[in-house]
């Protein structure tokens, strides 16, 4: 039902570990999955991070583009075989709902997806059609070059935002360039920008929006302990999930469902069919 980027700013704003709060938060209807995409060309974070490198790197976005042979049909059918499924203590059933797409390992590894960019920006707007709502982690540099072509046709495109002096002064820019690029005959407007706030720093949310002009879709707590648990795979408590960081990326989680959801155009392409006719296969 929506495709949503995430996007940094210099200073290590905290995209990723954003990007798994609303993974582990987001709101499903019955039969629907969500997929965490790591796109971020600088690389990968989670598989080392909050995982703790339980899993091996066998899986992921270079085996996507290695195995597809960079050619967008055969993308699709590899696509379903390159998913990790991540424990979600909500589930009960065994329905493996929550999906990640693992990023890539070394940096230099980005420059042999230029072609694939575009394909997998796509296939992220069709996978609509066997109920996947998709979250993309750009990092800091991901909304630019080449891998900009999914924030491009992303619903929604979310800037990380600190409310420290800092955080809003090196998002400024940030905010700018994408506003011109979505404006650009290859974006779909800018009625998807808006600002994921982290509560740090004496900035409110209103003056954030004056500043960047832009809205605050949803703000985060600054709460380091918790977030460690996110990005570095620290000790999870017991009211970890009940905590005040957890409570707010559910609430902001449902907010950004139902925005991009209201963008999101009727998927009617050839790469559409094609995920009719491999998914259910391959899945």
């Amino acid at each position: 039902m929506a495709v949503t980027a995430l996007v940094g700013a210099p200073g290590a704003p905290g995209v990723t570990s954003s990007a798994l709060a609303l993974l582990r938060t987001w709101p499903l209807e019955e039969n629907w999955r969500v997929l965490l995409a790591e796109c971020d060309p600088d690389g990968g974070a989670i598989l080392p991070g909050a995982l703790q490198g339980r899993l091996p790197a066998d899986r992921g976005l270079r085996h996507l583009a290695v195995s597809s042979r960079l050619q967008g049909q055969d993308l699709v059918a590899a696509f379903w075989t390159q998913l990790i499924a991540l424990s979600d203590p909500s589930d009960t059933a065994g329905a493996r709902r929550r999906l990640l797409l693992p990023g890539l390992t070394d940096p230099a590894q980005a420059a042999s997806l230029t072609a694939v960019w575009a394909q997998l920006a796509d296939l992220f707007a069709a996978i609509e059609a066997h109920q996947h709502d998709v979250l993309v982690d750009l990092g800091r540099a991901g909304a630019f070059g080449p891998s900009g072509v999914l924030a491009l046709k992303a619903d929604t495109v979310l800037v990380v935002v600190r409310g420290t002096l800092r955080g809003v002064h090196a998002a400024s820019s940030r905010v700018a360039a994408l506003r011109r690029r979505m404006e650009g005959e290859d974006g779909r407007g800018t009625s998807g920008l808006g600002i994921l706030l982290i509560t740090e720093g004496a900035y409110t949310a209103r003056e954030v929006e004056q500043e960047l002009g832009a809205p605050v879709v949803m703000t985060l707590p600054y709460a380091p302990k918790d977030a460690a648990v996110l990005s570095d795979g620290a000790p999870e408590s017991g009211k970890f999930g009940r905590g005040e960081l957890m409570r707010a990326a559910r609430s902001g989680a449902a907010a950004v469902r139902g925005q991009g959801a209201s963008r999101r155009p009727r998927i009617t392409s050839p790469l559409h069919q094609k995920l009719r006719e491999v998914a259910a296969g391959g899945r």
